[in-house]
């Protein structure tokens, strides 16, 4: 694929040009190392380091133009400067530009808030496949066109990426997109040019306030998504059970729908009976089992059923397939041992989810006699604020706690325990073991469990990784937890 740069410079707000805009552009990079011949470089200002410092760089490795928010002193001869007001505004412009604006062929639906994203985009994935539409799931897990997967590591790709997988999915004949949309997004405008269908609000709590610095800053973020990028032909679904919900709702252009089990809203589910296995569930007045456990499971159920309806689906051709939806990796997933003992993986990793993780165990096995045991860390070089929070509510929930390390990056993974640690509480328990090791840990768990007691291995989930010190190590709980058991029997 190939563009004049011309055209690619449609409706980006430049300040002054330099140069030749008749060259042919094969490419968009935003890292200087992966710059090639006859490509644009956008450099663009990031929290660590600023890509201005990388012009030279991306010259020399081949790239024909730069797009940049300050003249350099020195012009190259042959290269032509593209000078902008905001570099991240202009190549969401420019990649839109480039694969040919995909959002406008597609129907995008943005998932935001703090838990729940990955699940209901997820849902609504493997929903309208099983409804005979082909889409495309833009999450955490990866990136996955119809059945194709594609790696990722950011919750929300940069914008270069997110147009390239849309166009490569128009031309494989998807006419839905599934992507979430997360506050690091939204604030690094990793979402600029998208034209979104709809948007749907999962919940609101307190995470990430090492980047946002305020749970007002980071609730701002996420209200700026609802505001900015849902025209008035769009729609917006919000739990409306979120005590945060009544703050997103204002000043939204969008349609504004609402879902939950509790309060008035648009689509409303009961929940009938719940055990470990799934849930027994009522909507609109039709009876069906889903496999995906607790309430929060629920929420994340009703968000797809909504959303494929605002979409355009039938309700008679949504709940024929709703109930055959099976439980997503690293999220309730779970295995039962020989010796009785059961092992739940889940990914939650900040106070609300380990919560609502933990409330839904204790809902649906208070009649068994097993104790709860759980295994949890924090990760490294993010919010600070949260590890003590997490560490009391499993404290308070668990029969016996295992604080280790979860990805410490760059941190001493013994100073984020003592964070973990640093709660008061009213109940006087067993001390927590605290095992850095997270092998070691969840292996000292299996040796201490015994028949029906529960082990849930929180913070990962589908993670098949530990980043220490720069470096990623395999690591995958749910392998490991079962080789440890292989082992002992």
């Amino acid at each position: 694929m190939k563009k004049i740069l011309k055209y690619l410079l449609k409706k980006v707000h430049v300040l002054e040009i330099i140069g030749n805009t008749q060259k042919w552009i094969i490419g968009i990079s935003i890292c200087s190392q992966f710059a090639e011949k006859d490509t644009i470089f956008v450099a663009k200002k990031g929290k660590k380091t600023d890509g201005h410092k990388f012009i030279t760089e991306a010259i020399q490795k081949g790239a024909n133009t730069v797009v940049c928010e300050k003249r350099p002193v020195i012009l190259h001869q042959d290269i032509t400067y593209v000078i902008v007001k905001n570099s991240m505004d202009a190549l969401g412009t420019i990649s839109s530009n480039f694969y040919d604006h995909p959002t406008k062929k597609i129907k995008l639906v943005g998932v935001t808030g703090t838990n729940g994203k990955t699940s209901v985009a997820t849902i609504l994935h493997d929903l309208f496949y099983k409804m005979g539409e082909k889409s495309i799931l833009i999450s955490t897990i990866g990136i996955k066109i119809i059945s194709q997967e594609f790696p990722t590591i950011h919750t929300t790709p940069n914008i270069v990426d997110i147009n390239k997988y849309l166009n490569l999915s128009i031309q494989k004949g998807c006419k839905y997109a599934f992507m979430e949309v997360s506050s690091h997004g939204i604030h690094q405008k990793r979402i600029a040019g998208l034209l979104f269908t709809g948007g749907v609000l999962t919940n609101i709590t307190h995470d990430h306030l090492d980047y946002h610095k305020s749970f007002e800053d980071y609730l701002s973020t996420k209200k700026s998504f609802f505001e900015s990028f849902l025209p008035k032909n769009a729609f917006a679904l919000i739990n409306s059970d979120d005590q945060n919900s009544h703050k997103i709702r204002k000043n939204v252009l969008a349609k504004t729908y609402f879902y939950g089990l509790k309060k008035k809203a648009d689509y409303r589910i009961k929940i009938l009976k719940k055990n470990i296995h799934g849930n027994q569930l009522l909507i609109d007045g039709h009876k069906f089992f889903t496999f995906l456990i607790g309430e929060f499971n629920v929420y994340n159920l009703l968000a797809g059923y909504a959303t494929a309806i605002l979409l355009g689906k039938k309700k008679e051709e949504i709940l024929q397939k709703i109930n055959t939806i099976q439980p997503i990796k690293g999220r309730f997933e779970q295995f039962i041992s020989y010796s009785g003992i059961r092992i739940i993986v889940d990914y939650a990793h900040n106070p609300d989810g380990i919560k609502n993780l933990l409330k839904a165990i204790q809902e649906i096995t208070k009649k068994q006699d097993g104790r709860l045991i759980c295994i949890i860390g924090c990760g490294g070089n993010r919010d600070k604020e949260k590890r003590s929070l997490m560490g009391q509510i499993v404290y308070e929930t668990c029969d016996l706690s295992i604080f280790t390390s979860d990805n410490p990056r760059e941190e001493d993974p013994e100073k984020i325990l003592i964070d973990m640690k640093n709660f008061r509480s009213s109940l006087n328990k067993e001390d927590i073991l605290t095992i850095v090791n997270r092998k070691e840990a969840i292996q000292t768990a299996i040796q201490m469990a015994r028949e029906k007691d529960i082990i849930v291995i929180a913070g990962k989930g589908h993670e098949n990784y530990q980043e220490i010190q720069g470096k990623r190590y395999p690591f995958d709980d749910m392998k490991i937890a079962k080789t440890l058991f292989s082992e002992f029997s």
